[in-house]
């Protein structure tokens, strides 16, 4: 009698047992497909945002400035060579114009085609004479071609000279190439020599060498 008892004991407790373990197995299998099921819809909501970010930046747009029509090197932007237009935001990129008034009244660096976008560095600030310099028409023994408003030259006299007095200005700034001192001039000069003036603006110490040496001789301008 009292074995019949003690196996029905036991058997109750291994039979407790058997059912708790099978009750956590239960649960740590739902927790399991609770965490898959969350997992999954994360990762389709994750997908889904990226996608979306992806379509509006195809969408999305953002101002860019191109040209109207051919702009050479050297000359002056104006308010007709440009205009604004919109293009896909990954298109525009930090350095390029986004606003007509960014490029207006600069200087062209590069030759810039029609329908070009233009960036903030193919114009350049025109040039404004510093306090304390003057500035003068120069007549140039070497070719203008390349010279643009804002470029500093070195002033040398091709007569021969001392090494030192063969510089005759340093850092002289190109105002502007050509123009109205070269037309008069033109009108005086059936060679065509006035062609190669460019209007400078320098130091009056270096002006005052500069005017001296070109009327006894031929200054050229080496770029710095």
């Amino acid at each position: 009698m009292v074995c019949m008892v003690t196996f029905s004991v036991l058997g109750s407790a291994f039979g407790a047992n058997r059912m708790k373990r099978s009750q956590g197995s239960l649960r740590q299998r739902r927790a399991l497909r609770t965490l898959r099921r969350l997992t999954a819809a994360m990762c389709v909501g994750f997908g889904l945002l990226f996608g979306l970010e992806a379509v509006l930046a195809a969408v999305q747009t953002a101002p860019l400035v191109v040209a109207v029509e051919d702009i050479a090197r050297g000359e002056t932007i104006q308010r007709a060579d440009v205009r604004l237009v919109h293009v896909a935001q990954t298109a525009a990129g930090v350095s390029m114009a986004s606003d007509c008034t960014q490029v207006i009244g600069k200087i062209a660096q590069i030759e810039i085609h029609a329908q070009d976008p233009i960036s903030t560095h193919m114009a350049r600030d025109a040039p404004v004479v510093p306090a304390g310099s003057t500035v003068i028409d120069v007549q140039l023994a070497s070719s203008i071609h390349g010279l643009i408003a804002g470029d500093c030259v070195d002033l040398v006299s091709a007569a021969s000279c001392d090494s030192d007095e063969c510089i005759l200005a340093e850092n002289a700034m190109v105002i502007q190439v050509g123009g109205e001192a070269s037309q008069d001039a033109m009108s005086n000069d059936a060679l065509g020599d006035a062609s190669r003036h460019a209007t400078m603006s320098m130091t009056p110490e270096h002006a005052s060498n500069v005017m001296h040496w070109q009327q006894n001789g031929a200054v050229i301008a080496v770029m710095r």
